[in-house]
């Protein structure tokens, strides 16, 4: 049995994916891992790039674009190793930080999921776990709060502490963990699935974890960018969902309503930004169109679906 089955999904990156595995070949000492990468109906030459630089790693080759928790499924219903790793293409593993997860969860047998300091590119902080009185408290201050005052709290970094939820950029399960709560669940395409997870985990007894020993560079948004409108829209959607599915229509009605704030707010962000900056007013004129949206979601009356992955869609696996 492996120790870690490391998951990576990845589409037209592949100059981020090969850096990406090259920093876990470079950080695997005294690892077992077996690493997948799903190729989401890429059309670069990435398969062709990773079979010739790492010729260990399974592929899994989608013929259309699946969502993140399908994808993420796929592998983890595969794999074979004690502990699962989901993480994002646009990563770089840094000081063994693989081999420091899997000793702490070796070492802490009640713990279901841990994550790891996450910087950006420029060492700095990204916001990666949450830890607050309730899901409520917890989305106003990362939601509306976060526009408004972009500011990151060092110190909430800096120990290793039991949260209530870690980014999906970097998350290791226990396998055991999985067996008794569950995959991601797939009716959330991206966005909110890391959450949702955390929340099971710990529903079911299992404690989250925040260990800041372990580090890692995201290079935030590289993906994402090329589709910016589309998946601000998603992960509204996904919240909304989220929310619908955990929570009474109480706090559903309190998330709206601090959801068409933070839009608000977003959208009167933007507006300004485009008055000063011409080469921002496309993108602006784009966001205005989807906030429209994300406002008519979160005041329509019916519950919030998000689409389900089709598990007949074609991959295969090389």
């Amino acid at each position: 049995m492996p120790d870690l089955t490391v998951s990576l999904v990845t589409a037209d990156n592949k100059a981020l994916i090969l850096d990406c595995l090259r920093s876990i070949c470079d950080n695997s000492d005294g690892l077992d891992i077996e690493t997948y990468v799903v190729l989401n109906a890429s059309n670069d030459d990435s398969e062709q790039s990773i079979n010739e630089q790492f010729p260990h790693v399974k592929l899994i080759i989608n013929e259309e674009k699946l969502g993140f928790t399908h994808n993420h499924n796929m592998v983890m219903r595969r794999g074979k190793g004690r502990y699962f790793l989901v993480l994002n293409d646009d990563t770089v593993i840094l000081d063994n930080a693989l081999k420091k997860m899997v000793d702490f969860m070796d070492g802490s047998e009640d713990v279901g999921v841990v994550g790891c300091k996450i910087l950006n590119g420029d060492k700095s902080l990204q916001w990666s776990c949450g830890k607050a009185f309730s899901h409520k408290l917890e989305y106003l201050r990362s939601g509306l709060l976060r526009p408004a005052l972009p500011f990151l709290p060092v110190q909430h970094f800096k120990k290793t502490k039991q949260v209530s939820w870690l980014t999906g950029a970097c998350i290791m399960a226990r396998a055991k963990a999985t067996r008794e709560v569950g995959l991601f669940d797939e009716n959330i395409v991206i966005y909110y699935e890391d959450g949702d997870w955390c929340y099971r985990m710990i529903q079911e007894g299992w404690k989250v974890v925040f260990y800041p020993e372990a580090e890692i560079i995201h290079y935030h948004g590289q993906t994402r960018k090329h589709h910016l409108a589309r998946d601000t829209f998603i992960i509204f959607q996904s919240k909304l969902y989220f929310f619908t599915k955990h929570y009474s229509m109480p706090t559903q009605l309190f998330v709206r309503s601090f959801m068409v704030a933070e839009v608000l707010l977003r959208l009167a962000k933007g507006f300004i930004s485009s008055v000063f900056d011409s080469t921002q007013r496309e993108q602006a004129n784009q966001l205005a169109q989807t906030y429209r949206r994300v406002i008519q979601m979160a005041l329509a009356p019916c519950s919030i679906r998000c689409e389900r992955s089709n598990k007949n869609r074609a991959s295969r696996v090389t």
